[in-house]
């Protein structure tokens, strides 16, 4: 069995839950719908990255001609490769021999990083989070991320937390000769829940950033996940710690689907073990969340004020706020928390 699947009990919750029903989206570099270990898993999602340079995003309608144009505009193929590592860490299916902590969970994935694994637009990641939203998306994953805030990109967190859509993100990554440096936009958004890497040992992987927004701490180093064409590589790093805790949150949400997100944030955070320096609250542990007791939040009273994330947004934004114009296509859920990418925008690399 995989080390991170043993590191955080996940087989321990599977009698009562592997994910079934819980969506969560991968916001990356796309994913490979056809690896064995994928199959029947990956929804029809969105590609924010053109294939004609230049010309606007879009989406291509149902029907079109299958081809590399067709599968790229939905997110189901995946010329790097870190997308489909995270899809297959997240729901890996047991069958495939390699499960990933929810392997019962289904993908949304929605293709934000170009070909070489950069996102230059953060406004356009942020609309990306917001189509997530909008078409299903139960949590969200986000391995990736950089150094400057982005008001556009804090009031899509917004938009998650208004419908009770949990934001999973990781840390960052750093060279270990250099200054340590801040936890990455979003991951330091306050509700956001902020996964740094743990190694085998359960001590934070050298290469981890973290910092006080830190929530909580999952294994990150030296992974088998899938890779695209068919295979398996190794992989290192806070992307990968982050698609273990997504993974974690979809079991959870499984296991108590009348949880709001915040329940289940909760409960990862309140059973995490093992809390060492720089891990957060420690490892996370499914088996506990799962079997955990999470009273809902106490209703704010009328007027009680603006939520974390909109003063967030809100701030980054100068004082004024941009509407948000994405059409709701589901029905709210509840409440839920946002708001530094560089000139150069620092994404996960596989």
């Amino acid at each position: 069995m995989a080390w991170q699947l043993s590191a955080v009990r996940a087989p321990e919750a599977w009698p009562v839950a592997t994910g079934a029903g819980v969506t969560v989206a991968v916001v990356d570099s796309g994913v490979d719908a056809d690896h064995p270990a994928l199959q029947g898993s990956v929804l029809p999602g969105r590609s924010y990255v053109d294939v004609d340079p230049g010309a606007e995003p879009r989406l291509l309608a149902f029907g079109s001609d299958p081809g590399p144009v067709y599968e790229r505009a939905f997110g189901q193929a995946d010329p790097v490769g870190h997308g489909t590592a995270v899809a297959g860490l997240i729901a890996g299916s047991v069958e495939s021999g390699h499960p990933g902590v929810a392997p019962d969970a289904e993908i949304l994935p929605v293709r934000v990083l170009d070909d070489e694994n950069r996102y230059h637009d953060s406004a356009m990641v942020g609309a990306a989070v917001e189509w997530a939203v909008d078409n299903g998306a139960d949590v969200v994953n986000l391995s990736l991320g950089g150094h400057y805030d982005s008001p556009p990109f804090a009031e899509a967190i917004a938009y998650a937390e208004q419908h009770d859509v949990l934001i999973v993100a990781c840390t960052g990554n750093q060279h270990e000769e250099l200054p340590d440096e801040d936890v990455w936009f979003p991951a330091r958004v306050s509700d956001v829940l902020a996964v740094t890497g743990a190694d085998e040992h359960g001590e934070r992987w050298k290469t981890a950033v973290t910092g006080a927004e830190t929530d909580v701490a999952a294994p990150g180093a030296n992974l088998n996940a899938p890779r695209p064409g068919g295979g398996y590589k190794s992989v290192t790093g806070t992307s990968f710690a982050s698609a273990v805790v997504s993974g974690a949150a979809a079991v959870v949400r499984s296991a108590h689907p009348e949880w709001s997100a915040d329940q289940v944030r909760r409960a990862l955070t309140a059973t995490a073990s093992g809390g060492g320096p720089g891990l957060g609250a420690g490892v996370v542990d499914v088996a506990a969340a799962v079997a955990a007791e999470v009273e809902p939040e106490a209703p704010e009273s009328v007027g009680a004020g603006v939520s974390p994330v909109w003063s967030a947004a809100a701030t980054a934004a100068g004082g004024g706020l941009i509407g948000v114009s994405a059409l709701l296509l589901r029905g709210g859920r509840g409440s839920r928390r946002g708001g530094r990418l560089p000139s150069r925008p620092r994404t996960m690399a596989g």
